[in-house]
Protein backbone atom coordinates (compact mmCIF):
# COMPACT_ATOMS: atom_id res chain seq x y z
CA UNK A 1 0.00 0.00 0.00
CA UNK A 2 1.08 3.74 -0.14
CA UNK A 3 2.17 6.29 1.46
CA UNK A 4 0.11 10.05 1.42
CA UNK A 5 1.28 12.85 2.79
CA UNK A 6 -1.61 15.80 2.50
CA UNK A 7 0.06 19.52 3.12
CA UNK A 8 -1.72 22.59 4.27
CA UNK A 9 0.42 25.63 4.96
CA UNK A 10 -2.37 28.92 4.27
CA UNK A 11 -5.69 29.98 5.21
CA UNK A 12 -7.50 29.32 8.37
CA UNK A 13 -10.39 27.60 9.81
CA UNK A 14 -12.11 24.39 9.52
CA UNK A 15 -12.88 24.25 5.93
CA UNK A 16 -9.26 22.74 4.81
CA UNK A 17 -9.01 19.60 6.81
CA UNK A 18 -13.06 19.63 6.35
CA UNK A 19 -12.78 19.08 3.05
CA UNK A 20 -9.77 16.39 3.01
CA UNK A 21 -11.20 14.11 5.78
CA UNK A 22 -13.80 12.13 4.19
CA UNK A 23 -10.84 11.41 1.13
CA UNK A 24 -8.45 10.34 4.18
CA UNK A 25 -10.74 8.29 5.88
CA UNK A 26 -11.63 6.53 2.29
CA UNK A 27 -7.89 6.04 1.49
CA UNK A 28 -7.05 4.44 5.02
CA UNK A 29 -9.97 2.39 4.45
CA UNK A 30 -8.00 0.76 1.19
CA UNK A 31 -5.09 0.19 3.61
CA UNK A 32 -2.92 3.35 2.82
CA UNK A 33 -0.95 5.39 4.86
CA UNK A 34 -2.27 8.87 5.57
CA UNK A 35 -0.42 11.15 7.42
CA UNK A 36 -0.93 15.16 7.53
CA UNK A 37 1.38 17.88 7.92
CA UNK A 38 -0.96 21.39 8.97
CA UNK A 39 -1.02 24.90 9.58
CA UNK A 40 -2.83 24.77 12.72
CA UNK A 41 -2.49 21.62 14.33
CA UNK A 42 -5.94 22.89 17.15
CA UNK A 43 -8.10 22.33 13.61
CA UNK A 44 -6.67 19.14 12.82
CA UNK A 45 -7.61 17.80 16.13
CA UNK A 46 -11.17 19.05 15.77
CA UNK A 47 -11.31 16.32 12.52
CA UNK A 48 -8.19 14.58 11.95
CA UNK A 49 -7.07 13.71 15.09
CA UNK A 50 -10.53 12.49 16.50
CA UNK A 51 -10.05 9.29 13.77
CA UNK A 52 -6.43 8.71 14.72
CA UNK A 53 -5.11 10.53 11.76
CA UNK A 54 -0.95 11.37 12.15
CA UNK A 55 -0.77 15.27 12.07
CA UNK A 56 2.39 17.37 12.13
CA UNK A 57 3.04 21.07 11.97
CA UNK A 58 3.45 22.24 8.58
CA UNK A 59 6.52 25.27 8.08
CA UNK A 60 4.57 28.25 8.11
CA UNK A 61 5.99 32.10 7.36
CA UNK A 62 5.58 34.12 10.89
CA UNK A 63 6.88 37.85 9.30
CA UNK A 64 4.54 39.66 7.66
CA UNK A 65 5.98 42.38 5.64
CA UNK A 66 5.04 45.76 6.13
CA UNK A 67 2.96 47.98 3.64
CA UNK A 68 2.02 45.55 1.08
CA UNK A 69 -1.02 46.77 -1.05
CA UNK A 70 -4.13 44.31 -0.95
CA UNK A 71 -2.92 41.32 -3.41
CA UNK A 72 -4.91 41.39 -6.99
CA UNK A 73 -3.66 38.20 -7.54
CA UNK A 74 -1.63 34.63 -6.79
CA UNK A 75 1.93 36.30 -7.00
CA UNK A 76 0.73 38.95 -4.98
CA UNK A 77 -0.63 37.29 -2.21
CA UNK A 78 2.99 35.07 -2.02
CA UNK A 79 4.74 38.53 -1.48
CA UNK A 80 2.97 38.17 2.73
CA UNK A 81 4.59 34.77 2.72
CA UNK A 82 8.21 34.91 2.42
CA UNK A 83 8.46 35.10 -1.87
CA UNK A 84 9.52 38.78 -1.36
CA UNK A 85 12.78 37.35 1.39
CA UNK A 86 14.82 34.48 -0.80
CA UNK A 87 16.79 33.56 2.38
CA UNK A 88 13.67 33.33 4.59
CA UNK A 89 11.51 31.71 1.81
CA UNK A 90 14.83 29.27 1.81
CA UNK A 91 14.46 28.18 5.52
CA UNK A 92 10.53 27.30 4.63
CA UNK A 93 11.90 25.34 1.77
CA UNK A 94 14.26 23.60 3.81
CA UNK A 95 11.62 22.82 6.29
CA UNK A 96 9.05 21.41 4.01
CA UNK A 97 12.07 19.70 2.21
CA UNK A 98 13.06 18.43 5.42
CA UNK A 99 9.53 16.95 6.21
CA UNK A 100 8.74 15.37 3.01
CA UNK A 101 12.08 13.19 3.03
CA UNK A 102 11.26 12.45 6.42
CA UNK A 103 8.06 11.16 5.62
CA UNK A 104 9.07 10.00 1.85
CA UNK A 105 5.09 10.01 0.62
CA UNK A 106 4.35 8.07 -2.29
CA UNK A 107 1.86 10.75 -3.27
CA UNK A 108 1.64 14.56 -2.05
CA UNK A 109 -1.47 16.02 -2.07
CA UNK A 110 -1.12 19.84 -1.94
CA UNK A 111 -3.92 21.95 -0.12
CA UNK A 112 -3.10 25.76 -0.59
CA UNK A 113 0.73 24.85 0.12
CA UNK A 114 2.85 27.00 -2.39
CA UNK A 115 6.01 26.53 -0.15
CA UNK A 116 5.68 23.11 -0.25
CA UNK A 117 5.00 22.95 -4.04
CA UNK A 118 8.29 24.89 -4.09
CA UNK A 119 10.19 22.39 -1.58
CA UNK A 120 8.95 19.69 -4.04
CA UNK A 121 10.96 20.95 -7.32
CA UNK A 122 14.01 20.68 -5.30
CA UNK A 123 14.54 17.13 -4.56
CA UNK A 124 11.56 15.18 -3.86
CA UNK A 125 10.16 11.88 -5.51
CA UNK A 126 6.89 11.93 -4.94
CA UNK A 127 4.26 12.53 -7.62
CA UNK A 128 2.22 15.73 -6.77
CA UNK A 129 -1.54 16.41 -6.83
CA UNK A 130 -3.53 19.57 -6.01
CA UNK A 131 -6.36 19.37 -3.85
CA UNK A 132 -8.54 22.25 -2.69
CA UNK A 133 -10.70 25.27 -4.03
CA UNK A 134 -9.82 26.99 -7.49
CA UNK A 135 -8.46 29.88 -5.57
CA UNK A 136 -5.43 27.47 -4.46
CA UNK A 137 -5.17 26.26 -8.10
CA UNK A 138 -5.42 29.58 -10.64
CA UNK A 139 -5.32 28.80 -14.66
CA UNK A 140 -1.73 28.78 -15.83
CA UNK A 141 -1.83 31.84 -17.56
CA UNK A 142 1.03 34.34 -17.73
CA UNK A 143 0.81 36.67 -15.93
CA UNK A 144 -1.66 34.77 -13.58
CA UNK A 145 -5.14 36.44 -13.62
CA UNK A 146 -6.51 38.77 -10.87
CA UNK A 147 -9.06 37.31 -8.53
CA UNK A 148 -10.34 40.08 -7.99
CA UNK A 149 -12.65 40.51 -11.22
CA UNK A 150 -14.15 43.69 -9.71
CA UNK A 151 -10.94 45.47 -10.07
CA UNK A 152 -8.80 45.90 -13.00
CA UNK A 153 -5.38 46.21 -12.26
CA UNK A 154 -3.22 47.13 -15.32
CA UNK A 155 -1.33 44.27 -16.87
CA UNK A 156 1.94 45.68 -15.87
CA UNK A 157 1.01 45.56 -12.17
CA UNK A 158 0.67 41.82 -12.93
CA UNK A 159 3.52 41.10 -15.07
CA UNK A 160 6.07 42.70 -12.72
CA UNK A 161 4.36 41.10 -9.36
CA UNK A 162 4.97 37.51 -11.23
CA UNK A 163 8.48 38.32 -12.03
CA UNK A 164 9.54 39.70 -8.44
CA UNK A 165 8.16 36.18 -7.29
CA UNK A 166 10.20 34.13 -10.13
CA UNK A 167 12.88 35.95 -9.06
CA UNK A 168 12.67 35.12 -5.84
CA UNK A 169 11.94 31.63 -5.84
CA UNK A 170 14.82 30.83 -8.65
CA UNK A 171 17.19 32.44 -6.06
CA UNK A 172 15.95 29.57 -3.49
CA UNK A 173 15.73 26.79 -5.92
CA UNK A 174 19.63 27.37 -7.34
CA UNK A 175 20.68 27.24 -3.63
CA UNK A 176 19.02 24.19 -3.17
CA UNK A 177 19.79 22.63 -6.92
CA UNK A 178 16.43 22.93 -7.85
CA UNK A 179 14.16 22.96 -11.00
CA UNK A 180 13.85 26.46 -12.17
CA UNK A 181 10.84 28.56 -12.36
CA UNK A 182 10.25 30.08 -16.13
CA UNK A 183 6.63 31.59 -14.80
CA UNK A 184 4.92 31.76 -11.64
CA UNK A 185 2.39 29.30 -13.12
CA UNK A 186 5.37 26.44 -13.08
CA UNK A 187 4.96 26.32 -9.62
CA UNK A 188 1.60 24.51 -10.27
CA UNK A 189 3.20 21.71 -12.58
CA UNK A 190 1.28 18.73 -11.12
CA UNK A 191 0.35 15.30 -11.88
CA UNK A 192 -3.06 16.05 -11.52
CA UNK A 193 -5.29 18.66 -10.11
CA UNK A 194 -8.61 18.07 -8.05
CA UNK A 195 -9.90 21.08 -8.84
CA UNK A 196 -12.83 20.52 -5.87
CA UNK A 197 -15.42 22.87 -6.51
CA UNK A 198 -18.05 23.52 -9.68
CA UNK A 199 -18.10 25.93 -12.35
CA UNK A 200 -20.28 28.57 -11.07
CA UNK A 201 -18.02 29.14 -7.87
CA UNK A 202 -14.27 28.69 -9.58
CA UNK A 203 -12.96 32.07 -8.06
CA UNK A 204 -11.26 32.92 -11.31
CA UNK A 205 -14.60 31.99 -13.75
CA UNK A 206 -16.05 28.82 -15.45
CA UNK A 207 -12.71 26.92 -17.53
CA UNK A 208 -13.18 25.30 -20.29
CA UNK A 209 -10.25 23.03 -20.21
CA UNK A 210 -10.66 22.01 -16.32
CA UNK A 211 -12.22 18.68 -14.46
CA UNK A 212 -14.31 19.85 -11.56
CA UNK A 213 -14.36 16.97 -9.19
CA UNK A 214 -16.68 18.94 -6.77
CA UNK A 215 -16.96 19.75 -3.17
CA UNK A 216 -15.83 17.38 -0.45
CA UNK A 217 -16.57 17.57 3.30
CA UNK A 218 -16.78 16.15 6.24
CA UNK A 219 -20.39 17.37 6.62
CA UNK A 220 -21.63 14.96 9.42
CA UNK A 221 -18.69 15.26 11.76
CA UNK A 222 -20.35 17.68 14.91
CA UNK A 223 -22.85 17.89 17.12
CA UNK A 224 -26.76 17.56 15.92
CA UNK A 225 -28.75 20.88 15.38
CA UNK A 226 -30.50 21.82 18.75
CA UNK A 227 -32.91 24.16 17.68
CA UNK A 228 -34.81 27.12 19.48
CA UNK A 229 -38.49 26.53 20.23
CA UNK A 230 -40.87 28.40 18.42
CA UNK A 231 -42.67 28.92 15.01
CA UNK A 232 -40.37 31.18 12.85
CA UNK A 233 -37.93 30.34 10.54
CA UNK A 234 -34.80 28.30 10.88
CA UNK A 235 -31.75 30.16 10.52
CA UNK A 236 -28.20 28.52 10.27
CA UNK A 237 -25.16 30.49 11.15
CA UNK A 238 -21.74 30.05 10.61
CA UNK A 239 -19.77 32.49 11.89
CA UNK A 240 -16.45 34.46 12.73
CA UNK A 241 -16.52 36.81 16.10
CA UNK A 242 -13.46 38.65 13.90
CA UNK A 243 -16.51 39.97 11.57
CA UNK A 244 -16.10 43.71 11.83
CA UNK A 245 -20.12 44.05 12.30
CA UNK A 246 -20.24 40.65 14.61
CA UNK A 247 -21.72 42.19 17.65
CA UNK A 248 -24.80 44.64 15.00
CA UNK A 249 -25.15 41.66 13.38
CA UNK A 250 -26.25 39.01 16.44
CA UNK A 251 -28.26 41.56 17.71
CA UNK A 252 -30.29 41.94 14.58
CA UNK A 253 -31.09 38.61 14.77
CA UNK A 254 -31.92 38.15 18.52
CA UNK A 255 -34.65 40.90 17.40
CA UNK A 256 -35.86 38.93 14.69
CA UNK A 257 -38.76 36.62 15.21
CA UNK A 258 -37.29 33.62 14.20
CA UNK A 259 -35.26 30.77 15.70
CA UNK A 260 -31.27 31.20 15.25
CA UNK A 261 -28.90 28.33 15.35
CA UNK A 262 -25.21 29.89 15.36
CA UNK A 263 -21.80 28.18 15.42
CA UNK A 264 -19.46 30.63 15.91
CA UNK A 265 -15.24 30.76 15.67
CA UNK A 266 -13.76 32.31 18.48
CA UNK A 267 -16.61 32.87 21.11
CA UNK A 268 -16.17 33.30 24.06
CA UNK A 269 -19.40 33.11 25.33
CA UNK A 270 -20.91 30.18 27.72
CA UNK A 271 -21.87 27.37 25.90
CA UNK A 272 -25.12 27.16 26.31
CA UNK A 273 -25.76 31.21 25.74
CA UNK A 274 -29.31 32.47 24.65
CA UNK A 275 -29.58 35.81 23.65
CA UNK A 276 -33.48 36.07 22.29
CA UNK A 277 -34.46 33.71 19.91
CA UNK A 278 -30.44 32.63 19.25
CA UNK A 279 -28.67 29.48 20.45
CA UNK A 280 -24.83 29.31 20.26
CA UNK A 281 -23.87 25.62 19.46
CA UNK A 282 -20.54 25.08 21.33
CA UNK A 283 -18.67 23.09 19.13
CA UNK A 284 -18.94 22.46 15.15
CA UNK A 285 -22.49 21.09 13.98
CA UNK A 286 -22.96 18.17 11.88
CA UNK A 287 -23.71 20.69 8.97
CA UNK A 288 -25.95 18.15 6.58
CA UNK A 289 -28.21 17.67 8.84
CA UNK A 290 -28.35 21.71 10.23
CA UNK A 291 -28.63 22.37 6.62
CA UNK A 292 -31.26 20.07 6.00
CA UNK A 293 -33.36 21.90 8.84
CA UNK A 294 -32.60 24.88 8.29
CA UNK A 295 -34.76 27.92 5.57
CA UNK A 296 -31.72 30.27 5.32
CA UNK A 297 -27.76 30.09 5.76
CA UNK A 298 -26.08 33.09 6.63
CA UNK A 299 -22.22 32.54 6.93
CA UNK A 300 -18.99 34.50 5.64
CA UNK A 301 -18.78 32.57 1.96
CA UNK A 302 -16.47 29.78 3.09
CA UNK A 303 -16.08 27.26 -0.08
CA UNK A 304 -17.21 24.24 1.85
CA UNK A 305 -20.28 26.07 3.68
CA UNK A 306 -21.44 27.59 0.30
CA UNK A 307 -21.03 24.59 -1.46
CA UNK A 308 -23.23 22.15 1.45
CA UNK A 309 -25.70 24.84 1.33
CA UNK A 310 -26.74 25.15 -2.33
CA UNK A 311 -26.03 21.28 -2.48
CA UNK A 312 -28.91 21.42 0.25
CA UNK A 313 -31.07 23.54 -2.17
CA UNK A 314 -30.75 26.55 0.98
CA UNK A 315 -30.58 30.32 -0.16
CA UNK A 316 -27.55 32.26 2.20
CA UNK A 317 -27.21 35.44 3.53
CA UNK A 318 -23.31 36.36 3.07
CA UNK A 319 -21.20 38.47 4.89
CA UNK A 320 -17.72 38.12 3.23
CA UNK A 321 -14.62 38.76 5.52
CA UNK A 322 -11.58 37.98 3.23
CA UNK A 323 -11.65 38.62 -0.95
CA UNK A 324 -11.46 34.62 -1.23
CA UNK A 325 -14.94 34.49 0.68
CA UNK A 326 -16.16 37.88 -1.31
CA UNK A 327 -15.46 36.14 -4.84
CA UNK A 328 -17.78 32.76 -3.63
CA UNK A 329 -20.25 35.34 -2.48
CA UNK A 330 -20.46 37.34 -5.38
CA UNK A 331 -20.68 34.30 -7.41
CA UNK A 332 -23.51 33.16 -5.21
CA UNK A 333 -25.22 36.40 -5.67
CA UNK A 334 -24.72 35.81 -9.87
CA UNK A 335 -26.35 32.76 -9.42
CA UNK A 336 -29.42 33.95 -7.25
CA UNK A 337 -29.25 31.57 -4.93
CA UNK A 338 -28.42 34.19 -2.25
CA UNK A 339 -27.85 37.80 -1.23
CA UNK A 340 -24.51 39.72 -0.23
CA UNK A 341 -23.34 41.98 2.38
CA UNK A 342 -20.12 43.99 0.95
CA UNK A 343 -16.94 44.31 2.63
CA UNK A 344 -17.22 48.30 2.34
CA UNK A 345 -20.50 48.71 3.34
CA UNK A 346 -21.31 50.80 6.11
CA UNK A 347 -24.29 50.10 8.36
CA UNK A 348 -25.68 47.34 6.21
CA UNK A 349 -29.64 46.91 7.12
CA UNK A 350 -29.22 43.29 8.96
CA UNK A 351 -32.57 42.76 10.20
CA UNK A 352 -34.10 43.56 6.22
CA UNK A 353 -31.87 41.86 4.42
CA UNK A 354 -32.18 38.87 6.36
CA UNK A 355 -36.00 39.43 5.44
CA UNK A 356 -35.89 40.00 2.18
CA UNK A 357 -33.96 36.85 1.70
CA UNK A 358 -36.32 35.01 3.10
CA UNK A 359 -38.90 36.40 1.65
CA UNK A 360 -37.40 35.78 -2.16
CA UNK A 361 -38.50 32.42 -2.54
CA UNK A 362 -35.96 32.85 -6.15
CA UNK A 363 -33.51 32.51 -3.72
CA UNK A 364 -34.01 28.53 -3.06
CA UNK A 365 -34.95 27.89 -6.80
CA UNK A 366 -31.60 28.79 -7.91
CA UNK A 367 -30.06 26.60 -5.07
CA UNK A 368 -31.87 23.85 -5.63
CA UNK A 369 -31.42 24.06 -9.28
CA UNK A 370 -27.81 24.11 -8.61
CA UNK A 371 -28.16 20.84 -6.57
CA UNK A 372 -29.99 19.40 -9.04
CA UNK A 373 -27.55 19.81 -11.70
CA UNK A 374 -24.57 19.02 -9.81
CA UNK A 375 -25.74 15.97 -7.75
CA UNK A 376 -22.96 13.52 -9.67
CA UNK A 377 -20.21 15.56 -7.93
CA UNK A 378 -20.91 14.11 -4.45
CA UNK A 379 -21.75 11.44 -2.73
CA UNK A 380 -20.08 7.83 -2.67
CA UNK A 381 -19.25 8.13 -6.60
CA UNK A 382 -17.24 11.25 -6.09
CA UNK A 383 -15.55 9.60 -3.31
CA UNK A 384 -14.37 7.05 -5.35
CA UNK A 385 -13.28 8.06 -8.34
CA UNK A 386 -11.20 10.59 -5.66
CA UNK A 387 -9.67 7.46 -4.52
CA UNK A 388 -8.96 5.81 -7.85
CA UNK A 389 -7.15 8.55 -9.29
CA UNK A 390 -4.95 9.09 -6.11
CA UNK A 391 -3.97 5.11 -5.86
CA UNK A 392 -3.17 5.65 -9.69
CA UNK A 393 -1.13 8.29 -9.00
CA UNK A 394 0.70 6.81 -6.09
CA UNK A 395 1.48 3.32 -7.84
CA UNK A 396 3.53 5.59 -10.09
CA UNK A 397 5.59 6.70 -7.76
CA UNK A 398 9.75 5.41 -7.67
CA UNK A 399 10.63 2.77 -5.90
CA UNK A 400 11.62 3.41 -2.24
CA UNK A 401 15.77 4.49 -2.08
CA UNK A 402 15.42 6.65 -4.90
CA UNK A 403 14.89 9.51 -3.01
CA UNK A 404 17.15 12.23 -4.28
Amino acid sequence: MSRILYAWELGGGYGHVGSFLPLALALRDRGHEVVCAVRDLRSAQAFLGLHGIEAHQAPIWLHAPPGIPPPVNYSEMLFEVGFLDSRGLTGMVRGWRSLLTRVDPDLLLVDHAPTCLLAARAGVRARRALFGTSFYSPPRRNPLPTFAPWQTPPVERLIESDRRVVDVANRVLDRLGGTPLSRVADLFDVDEDFLCTFPELDHYGRRDDARYWGSTFAADEGLPPEWPEGRGAKILGYLSSAYRDFDRLVKALAELPHRVLLYVSGYTSPSRARHGGIVFSPQLLAMARAIAECDLVLCHGGHGTVSLALLGGRPLLLVPIYVEQLVVSRNVATLGAGRLVRMDSRNPPYARLVTETLRDATHGERAREFASKHHELTGASQLGALVRRCEELAAGAPDRGQNL
